[in-house]
């Protein structure tokens, strides 16, 4: 740090070196712009497709985006962590996000996802249905409380142990061996076979676990449908990029990037 405070001084000036390490904004460093995405886990195979269809069509800016769960990015945002956009898996959050301030304008609803059980392709523990999630010694994984996954999943299981009787829900939890920091996390466990069973979106069913995780569907008067909100934030560094970036994705092409990753359609 000393070497290059002189370099610095020798070759600019100190007050040159100060203001290029001492930070400055994403928009200022390497002569381009940074738009910054936070982004629900299961969003990140179609918005990593967008983002290189975005940057195509702005030379100079580059997507940098932040996978987790939306309750994780809720509370970084909430902290402080500067963000161009936010987009979540659950209203719950978008609705914490905008009651704070923290959100221009109105969020929009862009896509919708539902929740499928997913199992080893092996299948060990022979799971067929998603009643045998409450058979003794199945290994269930969920992501952690609050993520909105597990939320949801947690709706079905209340719908479920009112159509498969007892303890239905109680039985399926006292299963349950291990709680991930998001969704994609847990449909990770299983692929690797750590698990016998978790609960995550269709669209995490993706290209690279298809040869190693089946999916079992959740009949559908008990399954619920995830609904997920876009917003652009206040104090985004690049409220247009923002805005832009938000029109792509509810536009007729990034419905269909979307839908191509297993999302159905926002109407």
């Amino acid at each position: 740090m000393l070497a290059l405070a002189v370099w610095c001084a020798a070759a600019y000036g100190l007050a040159a070196c100060g203001a290029e390490a001492g930070g400055g904004s994403d928009t200022d460093r390497g002569g381009g712009t940074a738009l910054t995405v936070f982004a629900a886990s299961s969003l990140a195979d179609a918005f990593g497709e967008l983002a290189g269809t975005f940057e195509e069509r702005h030379p100079g800016v580059e997507v940098r985006q932040s996978f987790e769960s939306s309750s994780t990015l809720l509370t970084q945002i909430q902290q402080g962590a500067p963000a161009d956009v936010f987009a979540s898996a659950a209203r719950e959050e978008m609705d914490a996000a905008a009651e704070d301030g923290l959100v221009a304008g109105e969020p929009e609803v862009f896509a919708r996802n539902r929740e499928v059980v997913m199992v080893p392709e092996d299948n060990p523990a022979g799971i067929q249905s998603m009643r045998d999630l409450a058979r003794p010694g199945a290994r269930l994984v969920l992501a952690e409380e609050g993520v909105p996954a597990a939320d949801y999943a947690l709706e079905i299981l209340d719908k479920a142990d009112a159509e498969y009787g007892g303890d239905f829900k109680d039985a399926v939890l006292s299963n349950v061996v291990s709680r991930e920091a998001d969704v994609r996390a847990s449909v990770s466990r299983v692929a690797l076979g750590d698990a016998d069973a978790t609960f995550g979106y269709a669209s995490d069913y993706t290209p690279d676990i298809r040869d190693r995780v089946r999916v079992i569907q959740i009949p559908e008067n008990l399954n619920v449908i995830a609904t997920y909100p876009i917003a652009t934030m206040k104090e985004s560094g690049s409220p247009e990029l923002a805005r832009e970036w938000m029109e792509l994705v509810l536009s007729e092409e990034g419905q269909r990037v979307l839908e191509k990753w297993r999302f159905e359609p926002a109407a």
